[in-house]
């Protein structure tokens, strides 16, 4: 009967131990791969940072600033075009005319400069600042914002190209060169702007 007991004694504890091992196992395990996900989520967290902080964010603070002045200068020009035929309305008489244009055109004139001036000093060089941009952080775009780049390429090398007089009006007017060119880029970079935001709060 003794004999029995002993035995049933060293089986529960074999068992315990094996319980004791096998939980002690299971636990390294688990917290092994615990360990691996909350690391592989922290590496995916830090490439998504490293993606809005030095892609993304830049790209479209320049197209907003680009955004906004261009905005603003049609918004100008639009005005003051009104306002330029205004002065006009009922002026029948041809010396009346000359000295509304003397007097007033180089204000108006001056709009019009100030514009061709700045797309070739600030304008042009923000475009260039967003090539350079993405050619130089390529690895951080998403595969959709790549698809973009040779639209971006060609648009800035046409300026380029125009501001040297080394291609004729006529032929950017026939292939159509404009910023629409551009749209689905910068669709693109709002979209993953966006997506890539919505990832890292989550």
């Amino acid at each position: 009967m003794l004999g029995v007991i002993a035995v049933e004694c060293r089986w529960h504890s074999t068992v315990q131990n094996l319980i004791s091992a096998a939980a002690g196992i299971l636990g390294v395990l688990v917290g092994g791969l615990m360990t691996g996900w909350v690391q592989k989520r922290d590496r995916q967290n830090a490439r998504i940072h490293e993606q809005l902080l030095e892609f993304y964010s830049p790209l479209r603070a320049i197209r907003t600033e680009i955004q906004a002045k261009s905005e603003l200068r049609s918004k100008l020009h639009s005005t003051s075009n009104a306002l330029w035929q205004s002065k006009f309305v009922g002026v029948n008489d041809p010396q009346a005319k000359a000295q509304i244009q003397q007097e007033d055109w180089p204000r108006y004139e001056q709009l019009a400069q100030y514009s061709d001036e700045q797309l070739k000093n600030e304008l042009l060089p923000l475009y260039r600042s967003m090539l350079q941009r993405f050619s130089t952080h390529m690895g951080l775009a998403e595969l959709s914002t790549l698809d973009h780049y040779p639209a971006l390429v060609e648009f800035v090398e046409i300026w380029n190209r125009f501001l040297q007089n080394s291609i004729p009006p006529e032929v950017i007017n026939a292939i159509g060169h404009s910023e629409e060119m551009l749209i689905p880029l910068y669709e693109d970079i709002e979209q993953n702007f966006k997506s890539l935001n919505a990832r890292l709060k989550r």
